[in-house]
């Protein structure tokens, strides 16, 4: 799995932190962190990302990426969470919960046999 995380620099210890934490429990996976949201796209395409956290919301055309999570830095606000375009919110989702999304895009590209959409 390849996970990329994007944070701007103000949240940057956010994304630092959950980097650690999905290193530390999946250390198999490849994870990456970057706080260059200018071009985070461009890093999307580059690095196939299976899956992508970010606190900026997923593309409008988004179908080239099995997973989003737009983690949202108000607790208060709903996070959103698109897998393979269908979108669903959590309410300030914790590590658990980043992981169980991690493990459902892992399923799917297992059950699939193929790596992000565009990257086959």
């Amino acid at each position: 799995m390849r996970v990329l995380v994007a944070f701007e620099d103000e949240y940057r210890v956010y994304g630092s932190a959950i980097t650690g934490a999905v290193r530390r429990a999946r250390p198999t996976d490849e994870v990456v962190l970057t706080a260059e949201m200018g071009v985070l796209e461009t890093e999307v395409r580059s690095f196939a990302a299976h899956l992508i956290i970010s606190s900026l919301p997923a593309p409008a055309d988004s179908g080239e990426w099995f997973t989003w999570v737009c983690l949202s830095t108000d607790p208060n606000r709903p996070s959103e969470i698109c897998v393979e375009g269908k979108r669903r919110e959590s309410v300030d989702p914790g590590l658990g919960e980043l992981l169980c999304v991690l493990e459902e895009t892992e399923g799917l590209l297992v059950g699939s046999n193929q790596g992000p959409r565009g990257a086959r």
